[in-house]
C-alpha cells in the first residue's frame, strides 16, 4: 500500500550505523515488520546481530496467561531473558554484555499495561550503564489524541501503573520513551526511529498495518479500545471477559440478569457505546465452567466513546443493583483490593461504597489531566 504506515523496525532495518552492534532486543509476537516478519527474524536476515533476546510479561513467545512467570531460555543460540520471572528488570550482567538495547513491542495505549514498565525499567537499566536505547516505534491502537484520566500519584506505583500516567495516555510508544526520558529517566541515550505516514489521530485500520495480539487477551483492536475502562473488572468479583472469545468486551458473572444490566446501562446514555446482553461460561480464570449473564460491550462511535467514565458507570450500576454480591476482589499482596492499584489509589472503591453517583467519581478520575496534557506536549512527534 503506497499510503501505509511505516513502522520503527522497517527504517531500523535500513540504518547502517546500527550493523555490527550486539543487540539486546526486547520484543514478543506483536514485534513485526509491515509484512508481518517477526522483527527478531527481520534483524537476523538483515545481517544484524542479536547477542540477546529479553521478553516481558506473556513471555518472549508471547503465550503465557497473564501474572504467570516466565523462565530464561535459549531461542535458535540465543540466550532470552526473562523480564517477568524472578526479576522484572533485566540484569545488570545481561545488560553488560550487549551495545544496544532495542524495544520494539505493540503497546495498546492504557496505563494498566505491564510492557510500560518494561521499556522504563529497560531504560533505567541502560542508564545506569551507559548503553544506549532505541524504540522502534508503532501506532498507539486507540488513537495518540485522547487523553483520559488524572495521573497516578508516586505513593500508588506498581507494576500496572507509575510514572505518572493516567489510564489513556495519548502517545505512541516512541512518545512515550522520549516522556520517560524528559521526565523520569534522566541521562539516557535515547533514540527513537519513528513511524512513517503517521497521524496520531489514524485508527489502527487506517494504518494498513497487520495486527497481532500483543498478549493472549487483547486478540483485537476493539478489544484494546474498551481496555482502559473494563480493565477495572480485574479488580472485582466480576468476570472480566477471560476465558471468552471477547476478553474485556465481555463483563458479567452468575448472579447477573444480563437483560436487566443492559437496560440500566442504557438508560444511562453513555456516548458512543451500546450494551447487549449476553450468556456466556468462561473456560478460564473467574467462574471456570460456570454458567454467566452480563453484557457485550459495543463501540459505536470511538470519538465519543469514553472507556474510563464508561467503566465507572458499569460499575456504579452493579454496586448499587447487585451491592449484596457484588465485591472488591483482595490484592495479592494485602492492603486493599486489586482495583486500588489499577485505580492508583482507594479513591474509586471508597466513592462507589459511599454511593456517589458515576458523574462525581468519573470527575475524582479525571483530577489532574489537564497537568498531564500539557507535559505531555513537549514530547509528542506526530501531527494531531
Amino acid at each position: 500500500m503506497a499510503d501505509q504506515t511505516v513502522p520503527g523496525i522497517d527504517s531500523f532495518l535500513s540504518a547502517s550505523r546500527f550493523r555490527g552492534a550486539g543487540i539486546g532486543l526486547v520484543t514478543n509476537p506483536s514485534g513485526i515488520t509491515a509484512r508481518g516478519v517477526p522483527t527478531w527474524r527481520a534483524l537476523l536476515d538483515a545481517g544484524f546481530r542479536i547477542a540477546a533476546l529479553f521478553g516481558p510479561e506473556h513471555g518472549f513467545r508471547g503465550a503465557a496467561q497473564d501474572g504467570v512467570q516466565v523462565g530464561d531460555e535459549t531461542f535458535l543460540g540465543i540466550p532470552v531473558h526473562s523480564l517477568y520471572g524472578d526479576s522484572q528488570r533485566p540484569a545488570e550482567e545481561a545488560v553488560r554484555e550487549i551495545d544496544l538495547m532495542v524495544f520494539d513491542i505493540q503497546d495498546v495505549g492504557c496505563r494498566y499495561y505491564t510492557y510500560l514498565y518494561t521499556l522504563a525499567y529497560c531504560m533505567e537499566a541502560c542508564a545506569a550503564a551507559g548503553k544506549p536505547f532505541c524504540v522502534l516505534d508503532r501506532p498507539n491502537p486507540i488513537g495518540a489524541v485522547l487523553v483520559e484520566g488524572g495521573p497516578i500519584g508516586k505513593e500508588a506505583e506498581s507494576f500496572v501503573g507509575g510514572y505518572g500516567l493516567p489510564a489513556r495516555y495519548g502517545m505512541t510508544i516512541g512518545e512515550y520513551a522520549r516522556y520517560l526520558a524528559g521526565e523520569y529517566v534522566r541521562g539516557v541515550e535515547l533514540e527513537v526511529i519513528p513511524l512513517e505516514r503517521y497521524r496520531a489521530d489514524l485508527p489502527f485500520h487506517g494504518t494498513g498495518l497487520p495486527w497481532t495480539a500483543p498478549s493472549p487477551n487483547i486478540p483485537s483492536v476493539d478489544t484494546a479500545v474498551v481496555y482502559p475502562g473494563t480493565c477495572l473488572f480485574e479488580g472485582t468479583n466480576v468476570s472480566e471477559g477471560r476465558g471468552t472469545t471477547r476478553p474485556f468486551e465481555t463483563i458479567g458473572a452468575p448472579w447477573i440478569d444480563g437483560e436487566g444490566f443492559r437496560r440500566a446501562l442504557m438508560g444511562l446514555s453513555l456516548p458512543g457505546v451500546v450494551w447487549s446482553a449476553s450468556f456466556f461460561t468462561p473456560t478460564f480464570s473467574k467462574y471456570k465452567g460456570d454458567a454467566c449473564q452480563g453484557v457485550v460491550l459495543h463501540v459505536t462511535d470511538h470519538g465519543a466513546f469514553r472507556p474510563l467514565r464508561t467503566a465507572v458507570a458499569m460499575l456504579w450500576v452493579l454496586k448499587r443493583d447487585y451491592g449484596g454480591r457484588f465485591e472488591w476482589k483482595p490484592d495479592w499482596e494485602g492492603g486493599g483490593s486489586f482495583v486500588d492499584r489499577l485505580a492508583g489509589g482507594r479513591w474509586l472503591r471508597d466513592l462507589l461504597d459511599a454511593g456517589k453517583g458515576p458523574d462525581e467519581v468519573y470527575s475524582r478520575a479525571c483530577s489532574g489531566q489537564e497537568g498531564f496534557e500539557r507535559t505531555r506536549r513537549k514530547y509528542l512527534l506526530y501531527p494531531r
